[in-house]
């Protein structure tokens, strides 16, 4: 019980630990079943928006790493790079159909972590939610591709 509770707190300064760092992230309230009524154009459209959201995460989680002079900030930079290309792309998809563009608010970011162990955290937490949505996506546009038409 006493490990359970002196877990949740980092032993030297006596912080809470915050596992859920980006409030701001794309949630996918989706289930699987629900992959038979998806729409065309409002998928599309929210698809577009969520990869915006994870484009500003990653360019804050770049924009601290880069501070820190941390080793990954190469793999990061590359990582923007294909979701900027992956955003493009689906730009253009939105543009032959016709979906409109959801407007992308400002994320609401957290503060920027004054520890390295923070940063590390916060990786881990954004690559995790990252790859969640990487796969529900992945499922969308299978479902998608196979409605239309030869």
């Amino acid at each position: 019980m006493l490990f359970s509770s002196s877990v949740g707190k980092d032993p030297v300064f006596g912080a809470e630990i915050d596992h859920h760092r980006f409030k701001s992230l794309p949630a996918i309230s989706s289930r699987v079943s629900d992959l038979t009524s998806l729409e065309f154009k409002p998928t599309l459209s929210q698809l577009h928006a969520d990869l915006k959201s994870f484009e500003h995460h990653f360019e804050w989680l770049n924009k601290i790493t880069r501070k820190q002079h941390h080793s990954s900030v190469p793999k990061l930079t590359d990582m923007i790079s294909h979701i900027k290309i992956l955003i493009n792309s689906l730009q253009r998809q939105m543009t032959r159909a016709e979906a409109p563009r959801i407007p992308v608010p400002s994320p609401s970011l957290p503060p920027t972590p004054a520890f390295h162990w923070e940063v590390v955290q916060s990786s881990q937490e954004l690559l995790q939610q990252f790859r969640l949505f990487c796969d529900w996506a992945s499922r969308v546009f299978l479902t998608l591709k196979s409605r239309l038409p030869a």
